[in-house]
């Protein structure tokens, strides 16, 4: 664990943006538009950060699994996907954010939004998460 600092929090959109950055943030669908009848389905949102526990600064990765009930109401339920305490680094947290980023891309989940921190309106990010080689063959290779 590393000791909290007064540096100021960076926030970026894009999972393979500079490994550096302390906040991560992206919704992945199986639609690249998302509409009413699309919705009715499942998406996830990923997050990366970092927090104070018992005086050390731990990063997290969470992963909140999403879809409409039969109200028309969002269900979330959200899951850690960090050790207990956080990651001691920026670095093992940001390669956890993208192997669990390119595990929902396996499974169809390739359209990924993300706040558009640079732009003074409410854009997103658009980004089709592409698959690592490497991931894809492993893939095939289970399936057999």
């Amino acid at each position: 664990m590393q000791k909290p600092t007064d540096e100021p929090k960076r926030f970026v959109g894009a999972a393979f943006s500079d490994p550096k950055c302390t906040r991560l943030i992206e919704t992945l669908y199986r639609t690249k538009t998302p509409d009413l009848s699309a919705w009715c389905e499942q998406w996830f949102e990923l997050t990366l950060g970092e927090e104070v526990i018992d005086g050390q600064l731990g990063y997290f990765v969470r992963e909140t699994h999403c879809r409409w009930d039969a109200d028309k109401l969002a269900v979330r339920i959200q899951y850690t996907l960090s050790p207990r305490g956080g990651f001691a680094t920026i670095e093992e947290a940001h390669e956890r954010y993208k192997l669990q980023r390119a595990t929902r891309a396996r499974r169809g989940y390739v359209h990924a939004y993300a706040p558009s921190y640079e732009t003074t309106t409410r854009h997103r990010k658009y980004t089709r998460v592409e698959i690592p080689a490497a991931t894809r063959n492993e893939s095939k290779s289970e399936g057999s």
